[in-house]
């Protein structure tokens, strides 16, 4: 069997670059400030497990399970556009996204590994998905299975996400030391900014879906056409 490692490689790039782990570290850290160390340390790990299972799902079923449901990767966008947009506009405002009551009513001898699960049930959306999993990750995945030509080339390229799925885990174990260094007011400054940008991503999800779902939508001819 043939090995494309310059596939390979250019996946495992491709997939840490789209991730985003650095930019995503504030928004992770805003869903989990008001935990102990040991349980974002768990929710970093579990985080990391959840992406990596997520992105490997639509990299063998993405687009027929898309198909089965009658989405198309535009639809896809525009949907995560409209969830990333509510999110931003939040992150403007200060606003908490979660009530995290749950988890303070917990039992004080509930173990962190358990906290740090129940949690994940609460931000799986929008953190793992559509933050990190989001429509151009998984269009890329699945452009990438697309391409690979041999059961040794997708056998790599899938430990490479593995591998970009591990750097994300010991990132988002760093997010508490990254906290204290910006303390509390650097932490609003960044969060309200990242909900600008979560703003502005959003608004480039929707043209994007836009212009596939209506390709001459944005040609100056077709519009100049139009009046």
């Amino acid at each position: 069997m043939h090995l494309d490692f310059h596939l390979v490689l250019n996946f495992f790039i491709a997939m840490l670059a789209i991730l985003n782990p650095i930019g995503n570290v504030p928004i992770f850290l805003q869903h989990v400030s008001e935990e102990t160390l040991e349980v974002q340390k768990n929710l970093a790990r579990l985080m990391s497990v959840t992406i990596f299972v997520i992105a490997t799902f639509f990299y063998f079923v993405g687009q027929p399970f898309l198909g089965i449901f009658g989405i198309t990767i535009p639809a896809f966008r525009i949907a995560g556009a409209i969830l990333l947009m509510m999110i931003g506009i939040r992150m403007l405002h200060g606003k908490p996204k979660f009530d995290d009551s749950t988890l303070q009513t917990q039992a004080p001898n509930i173990s962190p590994f358990m906290q740090a699960k129940q949690k994940l049930g609460s931000i799986i959306v929008p953190v793992a998905i559509p933050i990190f999993v989001g429509p151009g990750a998984i269009t890329t995945v699945i452009l990438y299975s697309q391409r690979s030509e041999s059961g040794l080339t997708t056998f790599f390229m899938i430990v490479a996400l593995a591998a970009a799925c591990y750097i994300i885990g010991i990132i988002l174990s760093l997010s508490r030391w990254v906290s204290k260094i910006l303390g509390h007011n650097g932490m609003q400054i960044v969060s309200r900014t990242m909900g600008l940008i979560l703003c502005a991503i959003a608004a480039q999800f929707a043209i994007e879906g836009i212009a596939q779902l209506i390709p001459n939508l944005f040609d100056p001819q077709f519009v100049h056409t139009l009046k």
